[in-house]
């Protein structure tokens, strides 16, 4: 009895025992310390942030891809929504504005100038920016090419288009010194072959051969180098030489229009007037809106006494190129061979508008 008693007692117990492990539960201190606390903020701060960095640059490869296939309002909405999500995305103020420029000037400019507000080690919004001012108002050009060298004065790049800028304004010498100032820091062929043709223009064909060559020995597959360097020579009177690096030039770009032109033109003044026709009517068969071609042709023809033909290719010509003061004296020379005074006077009088001084001999001996 006292056995069972035990036993009953011992059951008792084991029974409140396990239901107590059943029903009791611990409690668990969830409060976090501050730099816990802090750390999980800041892993949330990231999560948002990543989820905003990939939103803004799945929209920017969108405009990419738009930009790509010259989609252009469709990439400048993908951009705009890239930069709206990420407002520090250069990149995206970049690629708009290219996307702008055309448009609306004013604002691929507004976005060059906060792309490069952004990344100011990045220099090509401010080259575009020049690029954008240098059709419609060089100054500003200028201004713009001179700030970058004040803020990096090894850009090259913009003493080169400084240069550009000048030899347009017909500053030669300006654009010599600027032209050096690129070379003196980067030895490029281009600038070479740019500075020999401000050289050509005042006359200095000693010191243009040499930058040619120099352009050459730097870039041996340039065949505008090579047509330049003609050009100098047929200038200094060496036409053997001119025409042999006319032809050197056509080697390097067999559908090179303006070298078959020149040596055209070449062959024009050698007398050599098959091969110089054959020339000729290749460049018009490479580029037929190169309204030189149309003009050598017409020279060729009145040579010839095929009026109505170089009439015809000089019409071509002026209608190519309304201010083509060359076509309107040939013009007028031929009209005269075919006695219409009048209008060969006209195109006389216009030639002369365009400068040519030699219509003064015309006008003053078959107009009144």
């Amino acid at each position: 009895m006292k056995y069972n008693f035990i036993i009953f007692l011992f059951a008792i117990f084991t029974c409140e025992f396990s239901y107590s492990q059943a029903t009791d539960s611990i409690v668990i201190d969830s409060t976090l310390t501050n730099s816990e606390r802090l750390f999980t903020d800041s892993i949330n701060v990231l999560n948002n942030q990543n989820q905003q960095l990939s939103g803004s640059r799945n929209a920017y490869n969108q405009g990419l891809e738009f930009v790509k296939n010259e989609e252009f309002e469709q990439a400048i909405i993908s951009f705009t929504n890239a930069i709206n999500i990420d407002s520090s995305f250069s990149s995206a103020y970049l690629e708009r504005a290219k996307c702008y420029a055309g448009l609306n000037n004013e604002l691929a400019i507004n976005d060059y100038n906060s792309a490069f507000a952004l990344d100011s080690l990045n220099y090509e919004p401010l080259y575009r920016i020049a690029k954008i001012q240098s059709v419609s108002d060089r100054k500003s050009a200028l201004t713009t090419y001179n700030s970058i060298i004040k803020l990096d004065s090894q850009q090259y790049k913009a003493y080169y288009e400084i240069g550009v800028l000048c030899y347009l304004d017909d500053n030669i010498d300006k654009a010599i010194a600027s032209f050096s100032s690129s070379i003196d820091i980067n030895k490029d062929a281009r600038t070479f072959n740019d500075r020999a043709s401000c050289y050509r223009k005042k006359e200095k064909y000693d010191d243009a051969i040499n930058d040619y060559f120099l352009a050459i020995t730097l870039n041996s597959d340039l065949a505008f180098v090579y047509n330049n360097l003609a050009s100098t020579y047929r200038k200094s009177g060496n036409n053997e030489k001119a025409l042999s690096y006319y032809t050197l030039a056509i080697s390097k770009d067999i559908n090179y229009a303006l070298a078959y032109n020149n040596r055209g033109s070449l062959q024009i003044d050698l007398g050599n007037s098959i091969e110089a026709l054959s020339d000729i009517e290749n460049a018009i068969s490479l580029d037929d809106r190169y309204a030189p071609a149309y003009n050598n042709r017409g020279v060729l023809h009145h040579q010839n006494k095929k009026y109505t033909k170089a009439l015809a290719d000089f019409d071509i010509a002026i209608k190519l190129n309304s201010n083509y003061a060359k076509a309107y004296l040939n013009r007028g020379i031929t009209r005269q061979m075919i006695r219409d005074e009048n209008g060969a006077c006209n195109d006389w009088s216009k030639a002369k508008e365009l400068g040519i001084k030699m219509a003064n001999k015309y006008l003053g001996n078959d107009c009144e």
